[in-house]
């Protein structure tokens, strides 16, 4: 038998909120008896101003006379004014704390208001008169008039003015959008944040399918709350990856300046904007001084990542405690209600009830995947979640058309690559004393630069025959020279320009990893009579904006790094040409995202270089024609990757198995197995995205039919066999490196 809960104990409200609901309690009383006589002592930088002292507290059980009993979920107080968030029936509501609601349980509650007419007639005869406490500024506003102090109409009547104003900066109203620089401005996007500054008061869980913005809608709703003066400091948690793009977006289109908070002091508490990794905030060397920021918002990117409360991501982020809290994550749902629920209860605790509750009133049985009575979930669910899918909105994308371009390599190329090839192996792989350890990250280098050009591979195998720490010195010049000749005449750079002859002078952007490759191309085209134009990382910004300019007018041409694949838009461009293949699919995703994405008006080409028999050749295969990568929305590639949860990086995966195996047709067989572990990732995101998509579709005409309500849990049966020997493979392998 389970237990029941405690008196007053708040079902659904953590009890670390609850702890801190009763110590905050004991302050306030503190503070009462000592008020009189005393001032607040004044925090530095910020004048003191006294507001109604809060007579609620989160956890209490009120009985309205029209709703009936509901669970205090949140107490705000705002310039004087306490309002409280109650939950009846699953459904939020807010109530003024002006009236003294009766508390059916709880501490430290307000008297009991048993007849509604005692507060109108006044107090009894021979009772206390009430202790009534305003607000400083309607304190003021009584002492000028029992004075005689009157203002003149022109002061009302700026007063007026002045409100009427006020009135124009409403929620229902955006004030930020005219100060973006660059953003396009969707009706869908548009609407999710009036919702969340008008109804779900800052807290939600921005849920919309990738590819939809929900980046652009964080970062609209930061730039409101910072306008309207409600937000002074923010955190913003997301992939490490991911925190210069975030810090470089967010400067770029919302003039706001973040900070990336790394090292062992930090940022906390320096400046007011904070980017930072999850991992890097939760450490606990940072956990203190984090919490003790006080940070106004808190914005959480990939919040998948806190689908479970046990973790301590969970548990960090429940503890902050901020006033406004966004969750962006186009997965609220994977293989278990409990996630949705977690995520729910950490924006607003109480929303969906307690855990019994949920699964006494959602799930089916044993069944943790398919809910029932979905369309009060969904009802429930509106109040801290906000979904777009693409069908919901008019959003047209253009057709995307590949073409993969086999590059001719000469014998001398193709035995020069063989050979590096079996160094890298040999040196990555050597004997007890593992020689190519100290370069491993240099030896991976070197096996995409001669992918890339053999210009950047010979640059690499001269500086590690300057310092071959265990290597072979004679070895390594051996190859560099043999680099160096045939670098001379390239076959890649003649299948370029023939590439480039065909699209008839239309603007292209030519993609590659590295710089010295770059300065290849550029200055072959030249050598053929096109001026193209520059852009890397390593130019100023002013410096880049002139570049993307003169190509947005003028060149036909745009020689980039991984640089312009990133946070970049240029739609005005149609055609994408790969010189390169990154090993990372995200990586070929930003670099056709650059250009096939919302606003493009014209059917997109993209252009990939490879040479067969490389390690290219074989990456290509795998996500061409096996995922089909080429024909996924941008964003769903990064949601497969992660559904297959990798232990380590896709680049890194793709070399261990290129050098593992040691003939064309070992390497072969594991590369099949890399494509099958893919394939069955994908099938698992299409099965998450078909469930997510019947649980938050709009309820039209009730329930599904029967047929539809069966769908998830059939089609989980073929994906759970096919991924079974996968799993088994990879618990394997695990087992093997642990023993």
């Amino acid at each position: 038998m389970g237990r029941s809960p405690r008196p007053g104990a708040a079902p659904g409200v953590p009890r670390a909120r609850r702890a801190r609901a009763r110590r905050g309690a004991g302050r306030r009383a503190a503070g009462r008896r000592h008020a009189r006589g005393s001032r607040p002592r004044a925090l530095r930088g910020v004048r003191p101003v006294e507001l109604t002292e809060t007579r609620y507290q989160v956890g209490q059980r009120l009985r309205h006379p029209q709703f009936g009993e509901g669970l205090v979920v949140e107490v705000h107080t705002d310039r004087g004014r306490e309002v409280l968030e109650v939950v009846f029936d699953g459904q939020l509501r807010r109530l003024s704390a002006g009236r003294a609601w009766e508390v059916v349980d709880g501490h430290g509650a307000p008297a009991a208001a048993s007849d509604p007419g005692a507060r109108a007639r006044g107090p009894a005869a021979g009772a206390p008169a009430p202790d009534r406490r305003w607000h400083p500024q309607s304190e003021r506003a009584i002492a000028r008039w029992v004075a005689g102090e009157v203002a003149g109409p022109t002061r009302f009547a700026l007063r007026a003015e002045s409100e009427r104003w006020a009135g124009w900066a409403g929620t229902g109203r955006l004030v930020s959008l005219d100060s973006l620089r660059g953003v396009e401005r969707f009706p869908h996007q548009i609407e999710a944040c009036v919702k969340v500054l008008r109804d779900l008061n800052g807290r939600a869980i921005l849920a919309d399918e990738v590819g939809l913005g929900k980046t652009i809608e964080a970062g609209i709703v930061l730039k409101e709350y910072i306008l309207r003066g409600a937000v002074r400091t923010a955190l913003v948690l997301v992939p490490a990856s991911l925190c210069e793009q975030w810090r470089a977006e967010l400067w770029e289109k919302f003039e706001l300046d973040f900070v990336v908070s790394r090292g062992p002091a930090g940022q906390w508490g320096r400046h007011p904007f904070i980017i930072s990794s999850l991992e890097t905030a939760r450490h606990e060397r940072h956990r203190r001084r984090v919490r003790g920021a006080n940070y106004d918002i808190v914005v959480v990117d990939e919040a998948h990542r806190l689908r479970n409360h046990l973790t301590l991501g969970w548990k960090f982020v429940n503890d902050l405690g901020p006033r406004y809290l966004l969750l962006l994550t186009a997965t609220p749902v994977q293989n278990d209600m409990r996630e949705l629920y977690n995520l729910a209860t950490l924006v607003r605790p109480g929303s969906v009830g307690t855990f019994a509750q949920f699964r006494r009133d959602f799930l089916s049985g044993h069944d943790k995947r398919t809910p029932r009575n979905t369309p009060r979930l969904r009802h429930l669910l509106e109040t801290v979640m906000i979904r777009t899918r693409r069908a919901d909105t008019n959003l047209m994308f253009p057709p995307r058309r590949v073409e993969t371009v086999w590059v001719a390599q000469t014998p001398a190329e193709r035995a020069l690559y063989r050979q590096i090839s079996e160094f890298v192996a040999d040196a990555v792989h050597g004997d007890a004393g593992m020689p190519g350890r100290p370069h491993y990250f240099t030896l991976m280098v070197l096996q995409k630069e001669m992918g890339s050009s053999w210009a950047a591979a010979a640059s690499t195998l001269e500086r590690l025959s300057e310092s071959p720490d265990g290597l072979d010195p004679k070895r390594l010049r051996a190859l560099a020279a043999r680099a160096r000749e045939v670098t001379r005449v390239p076959s890649k750079v003649r299948t370029l320009l023939r590439a480039l002859d065909r699209l008839s002078g239309e603007k292209a952007i030519v993609f590659t990893q590295f710089r010295t490759t770059q300065d290849a191309i550029v200055e072959a085209l030249r050598a053929a009579g096109i001026e193209p134009e520059v852009f890397h990382g390593e130019l100023g910004w002013r410096e880049k904006e002139e570049a993307l300019d003169r190509f947005r007018h003028h060149a036909s041409v745009l020689v980039s790094t991984e640089a312009g694949g990133e946070g970049r838009n240029l739609q005005f461009c149609r055609n994408v040409i790969n010189y390169d293949l990154p090993w990372n699919p995200m990586r070929v995703e930003q670099r056709i995202g650059r250009v096939h994405r919302l606003g493009q008006e014209h059917p997109v080409k993209v252009v990939n270089l490879a040479a067969r028999g490389t390690i290219e050749a074989y990456v290509l295969e795998i996500l061409d024609k096996k995922i089909r990568m080429f024909e996924l929305v941008v964003g769903e590639m990064e949601e497969i990757l992660g559904t297959w949860q990798l232990h380590g990086s896709f680049e890194d995966e793709v070399f261990r198995r290129w050098v593992e195996a040691g003939t064309p047709r070992a390497r072969k067989r594991r590369f099949a197995e890399l494509a099958q572990h893919l394939m069955v990732a994908r099938r698992m995101y299409q099965q998450q995205k078909d469930r997510q998509s019947w649980l938050f579709q709009p309820a039209r005409g009730g329930e599904p039919r029967g047929s539809e309500a069966r769908t998830a849990a059939e089609a989980a049966e073929p994906v759970a066999a096919a991924a079974a020997p996968v799993a088994r493979a990879l618990v394997d392998r695990a087992g093997e490196k642990g023993r």
